[in-house]
């Protein structure tokens, strides 16, 4: 598929992803300033707490302005992957805020950035995440 031939929802991925991706390159360097100034462990113990703040006041934002929004289900499933992200968060923000400092902010996030591509490769052809596997390829190495 060409990049003309994108759709409109094709393109407010792309611009989101992107605009997910300037915001881990600052959760990073947020981390490092905070495990410096904490240490790593409890560094990552008060960017969750941080976070749960202001993610609670966006999940408030978005059940007052859409009242018809459905109950969320919690089930052994969800409980499961919530705190195996949980658990994967506490794990970067702690890698981050140990790493950063010695290593430097550029060669900190092209090594996030090959083992993200890694994961990806792997979960995307083994289809781990779920839909159709994608057969790993030179094209999609060179991406």
């Amino acid at each position: 598929m060409t990049f003309s031939g994108m759709t409109s929802s094709m393109t407010l991925g792309l611009l989101v992803a992107l605009g997910a991706g300037i915001a881990i390159g600052l959760q990073g360097v947020f981390t490092n300033i905070v495990g410096q100034l904490l240490d790593p462990v409890r560094g990552g113990f008060a960017i969750h707490i941080g976070g749960t703040l202001v993610g609670g006041v966006m999940v408030f934002i978005v059940m007052m302005s859409n009242p018809n929004l459905q109950a969320v289900q919690i089930t052994p499933r969800v409980i499961l992957f919530s705190l195996l992200a949980g658990t994967a968060g506490m794990f970067i923000l702690m890698g981050i805020a140990f790493a950063f400092p010695r290593i430097g902010q550029v060669a900190g996030q092209g090594a996030l950035i090959f083992a993200q591509m890694a994961v990806a490769v792997i979960v995307d052809t083994f289809a781990i995440a779920g839909g159709t596997p994608l057969p790993l390829d030179g094209r999609r190495l060179l991406g």
